[in-house]
């Protein structure tokens, strides 16, 4: 915790200092720290106080106030706020007419003021959403292009190396296999060629090209020896010179000289080809003996190890030393207790068909009672309807015999049945001559 380096006179706490009703320690050389309910540091900074930092001259420490001092302060802050509101409510000025012009006015122009700064503010933010919205379309479209593209290497990347052709397992489906497949045999050469190849088929001929070469080579080289030798006679039978035509057969004896060596070395060359790719072909055919003899030893290795292994061919028990079931070697119930378990099952399922009978025979009885009950209801709502019917029907009858009687009392008596008879003594009471 950071210890401050101002004296206890800097606070206000030495009595030199005081504090006014906001709460600010003032001193009397004009120094002050802003404490909460004051403000801040105001004058010139005191002597040695110039190297401390502003944010600690800016400080706000908790005023240290006793009761009496925070009870004087409450009343003072209560007295001021009371006085203001008694000033509001006896201006009769204020009461009658309200606030002034002037006061309406500035008013006025505070709210146009704020609905114009308001109206600013709404275009720069629309002006700023658009701008984010055209750039949010911008990256949207640049994603989409990129989206594109990508996806568009995906399916030519797809169509030139992913298609049916190229698959792994394309050998098995190609329909033009055999025709696209290599020759059993390439010439009498071919490393593939066993004892088996030694026999030939009747129309075979697998080196046809090579003599078709040969043999368009060899008869384009009879054709020039012909050609040279016409040539020789016609000037041996002219009486040519017989000194070029001895530099003729020295040169044809230097090309068929030349022709004979090339022939050794094709001879010796292949010689030392087919003895290296022979080398080869024992180099390999021993290599995968040796690899065979391996494997052959591994399997019986492996073979002798499962033919020993406990956990195999399970001859372990299947019990710990405690008497508990091993659970990773345990392979099952025997069959007495396959026998003992399904024993329990029988129980359990007579137990369980006369549970369900009881239950068959409970729900019979409850339903029958139910069947009764029912049945007695609709009995007696028949019964209250007959009745209901019968009382009905009495009641007509008498409303008939009622409106009957009515009627023939109302001939008896004539027209005016309803109206009071007046007899003659009624009028004897008031004398003849009152008539």
């Amino acid at each position: 915790m950071l210890e401050s380096t101002l004296p206890p006179d800097a606070y206000g706490m030495d009595g030199t200092g005081r504090m006014d009703e906001t709460g600010s320690v003032t001193q009397d050389a004009g120094f002050s720290l802003r404490v909460h309910g004051g403000g801040a540091h105001t004058g010139a900074v005191p002597e040695g106080f110039d190297d401390i930092h502003t944010h600690i001259l800016d400080a706000c420490p908790r005023a240290r106030l006793t009761e009496d001092e925070m009870l004087e302060r409450e009343v003072s802050r209560r007295r001021n706020q009371e006085l203001e509101r008694r000033a509001r409510i006896f201006d009769a000025k204020r009461r009658t007419i309200g606030v002034d012009k002037d006061t309406l006015e500035q008013q006025c122009r505070d709210n146009e003021a704020k609905r114009r700064a308001e109206t600013v503010q709404a275009k720069v933010e629309d002006r700023q959403l658009l701008g984010v919205n055209k750039m949010l379309q911008m990256a949207e479209n640049t994603n989409r292009q990129l989206r594109h593209e990508t996806e568009k290497e995906t399916k030519m990347y797809s169509l030139q190396n992913l298609h049916f052709e190229a698959r792994r397992e394309f050998d098995l489906n190609d329909p033009k296999a055999l025709i696209r497949a290599a020759p059993s045999r390439i010439g009498d050469d071919d490393p593939r060629c066993g004892p088996a190849s030694m026999q030939q088929f009747n129309g075979e001929d697998l080196l046809k090209e090579e003599r078709d070469r040969q043999q368009k080579l060899a008869m384009v080289h009879t054709l020039e020896q012909q050609i040279f030798e016409k040539e020789m006679l016609k000037r041996m039978g002219e009486g040519g010179d017989a000194e070029y035509a001895q530099q003729c057969q020295d040169v044809i004896d230097l090309r068929n000289e030349i022709e004979a060596t090339e022939h050794g070395f094709r001879k010796e060359i292949m010689g030392k080809y087919q003895q290296g790719l022979k080398d080869k072909m024992t180099e390999t055919s021993e290599r995968k003996h040796a690899e065979a003899m391996s494997n052959q030893e591994h399997n019986d290795r492996e073979l002798d190890f499962h033919s020993r292994d406990e956990f195999l061919n399970e001859t372990r028990s299947n019990r710990r030393p405690d008497g508990q079931i091993s659970k990773d070697s345990y392979k099952g119930s025997n069959r007495d207790e396959r026998v003992e378990v399904f024993g329990h099952q029988l129980a359990q399922c007579d137990d369980k068909a006369q549970r369900k009978a009881m239950d068959g025979y409970q729900d019979f009885h409850h339903n029958r009672n139910q069947e009764l009950t029912r049945k007695q209801l609709v009995m007696m709502e028949r019964e209250k309807q007959r009745m209901k019917k019968e009382m009905a029907m009495a009641c007509v009858s008498h409303n008939h015999t009622m409106i009957a009687t009515k009627q023939a009392t109302a001939e008896f008596h004539g027209k005016d049945a309803h109206r009071n008879k007046v007899h003659p003594e009624f009028f004897e009471q008031f004398g003849v001559g009152s008539r």
